[in-house]
């Protein structure tokens, strides 16, 4: 009974024990879970800080800065999204500007754990650098040793310091370095707080003889009232501008400045920021131009050559002096107001114009002459000379006239006379040369007609016909100059007739060197020109005569076996034919004259000929409207050059008679 009795006790005793326990446990239980919610709690609210945190945060290992994690602000700033970074080292991404920057930071942290607020440049996504605080601190994850760093963006921080900065640096030297005198002052008693160097330079005044000391104890007002009244028009007003006042330097000169003047506020303090525009010279200047203004306008009126002063859009007179109105006859009222072509001055209304556009290329118009008419209708003849000049924002022209028409009537008289006395001499020398250049074939056909009349039953068959070609060649020389002769006279009386027809010019020259070929078969003959050329309007048989004549001068003054070369080219508005030969050439002092009737180049003596050829070949050039010129070098060869107009209308043929 008793071992039952006991066996009960321990069976409870062992089941509150057990009941014990099993409160312990769930106690224990509940606080574990109470650990692990508190836990949960704590890491949700830690990764919600870590994440939603604006401060840019990373960790890294230490041991190659690998990204273990990153929080949105940090993608935000650095342009990576977390894939782009997680698992890659900023070695990888280039992320740091300078590599050796992360090297101090390692040491730094090594050395103290962490890094607050470093200023470093690191290097976003897009490739942009950015200015950031950095601060880390060593943690430790999973045994391996990482650091965790958060960075905060002041570049736009970085870079409003800097435009400050700038700001500050640029004022500071527009202040110090403006050509414009600036001063601060304060109101109450105009104490100098600071002055640029150009108010030094303009009072005279050394910056530290200024610096706190007021403008009543330097006396800089030449009349103290007048810093009064602008300080009332100051308190009116706020500003003042560009009012003419008087001051003096340090040197005790008066001078004569524009102030302008604004109210400031300086540490609590009202004040005066002032600049000063020294004027003296210009109060000066203008002194002198009223005085030369007064002096010129006596010399305009009084002047003998006439000067006028027109506007240049519209030819209206603004002044005149008297010299015009006596050369003129017009009334000052009659001309001041109204323009050249009203009072009908210019004979040809085309040659205002003229002169306007020689102006506008010039810049001048210096001695040109025109024609003009006064107001009782004669024509005179004027030396117009005119430059373009500003009177009050408008654009003018000043011309000086100068009346040469007795001068110019002398002058035709002399060259009446001297052109005369120039027709005799030629006349005299052309018949001098034309007797010479006759009498040598009519000597020749008259001897050999006198051997054949004389001696004809003796001659053999031969003989006579040699001299049958030799008085046949004379002949033909003898029509050659009267032609040439006939043609100079036709030339000279203007009486040469041009007959333009359409004109295949390529075809043209190749009959030409066709024809040369067997005319003077020991040259060589070359053409050059192109595969196509635009048919003109020309008188074929007188292009053809200018270019036998070149072509045969060029035989006549090289040797045999030597090249002729006829070269034509479009340029422009003109044809351009060019003759080269390899000849004897022509001395410099020659060339001005080649173009002369009867001229010989006495570089090869022998050579028949009246001289006239060339002198017939301007003559026809010009006729067409082109020209002609000859450019040699002794004893190389020559180039003759003519051009003619590339006149392509097909409006059939007509006739031009040639000026002389």
């Amino acid at each position: 009974m008793q071992d039952s009795q006991k066996t009960r006790k321990q069976l409870v005793s062992e089941l509150e024990e057990m009941r014990r326990r099993l409160a312990e446990l769930e106690a224990q239980e509940a606080e574990r879970r109470q650990a692990e919610e508190a836990l949960r709690e704590s890491e949700e609210k830690f990764y919600k800080a870590f994440h939603s945190s604006p401060q840019a945060i990373a960790i890294t290992t230490l041991k190659d800065g690998r990204f273990l994690e990153v929080n949105d602000s940090h993608s935000r700033v650095s342009g990576y999204p977390r894939q782009d970074l997680i698992g890659h080292t900023s070695a990888e991404l280039k992320t740091w500007v300078n590599p050796e920057g992360r090297a101090r930071v390692l040491r730094i942290l090594k050395e103290k754990g962490r890094i607050y607020n470093e200023e470093l440049k690191f290097r976003t996504k897009s490739g942009q650098i950015q200015f950031a605080l950095f601060s880390a601190e060593l943690i430790n994850i999973g045994g391996e040793q990482c650091i965790i760093s958060s960075t905060t963006d002041i570049t736009e921080r970085k870079q409003a310091a800097e435009a400050l900065r700038e700001s500050e640096e640029k004022f500071y030297k527009a202040f110090h370095s403006s050509p414009q005198a600036i001063a601060i002052t304060t109101l109450k008693d105009g104490r100098f707080l600071e002055v640029n160097d150009s108010h030094s330079r303009v009072s005279g005044y050394p910056r530290q003889d200024l610096i706190g000391h007021t403008s009543a104890e330097l006396k800089t007002w030449v009349n103290p009232e007048g810093r009064a009244r602008v300080l009332r028009i100051l308190k009116e007003k706020g500003r003042i501008y560009n009012e003419e006042l008087k001051f003096r330097t340090k040197s005790g000169q008066i001078q004569f400045a524009l102030f302008s003047a604004e109210l400031i506020n300086i540490g609590g303090e009202q004040c005066i920021i002032s600049s000063t525009t020294d004027i003296t010279e210009r109060k000066q200047a203008a002194e002198a131009l009223r005085e030369s203004e007064e002096k010129f306008y006596k010399a305009f009126h009084s002047s003998p050559e006439v000067i006028t002063i027109s506007r240049l859009s519209d030819g209206t007179f603004l002044e005149v002096n008297d010299s015009f109105l006596r050369t003129n006859g017009y009334t000052r009222e009659e001309t001041i107001g109204h323009t050249s072509l009203e009072l009908g001055i210019w004979v040809k209304p085309g040659d205002r114009e003229k002169m306007l556009k020689l102006l506008k290329e010039k810049g001048r118009v210096s001695n040109k002459e025109y024609r003009l008419r006064t107001k009782s209708g004669e024509i005179r003849t004027m030396l117009f000379s005119a430059e373009q000049i500003t009177l009050g924002h408008e654009v003018c022209l000043l011309a000086v006239i100068i009346d040469i028409t007795e001068l110019r009537k002398i002058e035709a008289q002399a060259r009446e006379a001297e052109y005369l006395r120039e027709l005799d001499r030629l006349r005299t020398e052309l018949l001098a040369n034309i007797s010479h250049e006759l009498r040598t074939p009519l000597a020749s056909i008259k001897g050999f007609a006198t051997m054949l009349l004389d001696y004809e039953s003796r001659l053999k068959r031969d003989e006579k016909r040699e001299y049958l070609e030799t008085i046949d060649k004379n002949t033909d020389r003898l029509i050659e100059l009267i032609e040439k002769l006939l043609e100079m006279s036709r030339l000279e009386a203007g009486m040469l007739s041009i007959d333009k027809a359409p004109t295949d010019i390529i075809r043209l020259c190749r009959e030409v060197i066709d024809e040369v070929r067997i005319r003077a078969s020991t040259h060589q003959f070359t053409l050059d020109i192109p595969a196509k050329l635009p048919v003109v309007n020309v008188d074929g048989r007188r292009v053809r005569q200018v270019l036998d004549n070149i072509i045969d001068n060029s035989v006549k003054y090289s040797d045999d076996g030597t090249e002729v070369n006829l070269a034509v080219r479009r340029q422009g508005p003109e044809m351009l034919f060019t003759v080269t030969d390899h000849g004897a050439g022509i001395p410099r002092n020659d060339l001005p004259r080649v173009f002369n009737r009867m001229f010989h180049s006495p570089k090869k003596p022998g050579i028949s000929g009246a001289g006239l050829g060339l002198s017939i070949c301007k003559g026809l050039v010009e006729a067409h409207g082109g020209r002609i010129w000859i450019e040699s070098d002794e004893g190389k060869g020559t180039r003759c050059f003519f051009t003619l107009p590339l006149d392509t209308e097909k409006g059939g043929r007509h006739d031009k008679k040639a000026r002389g």
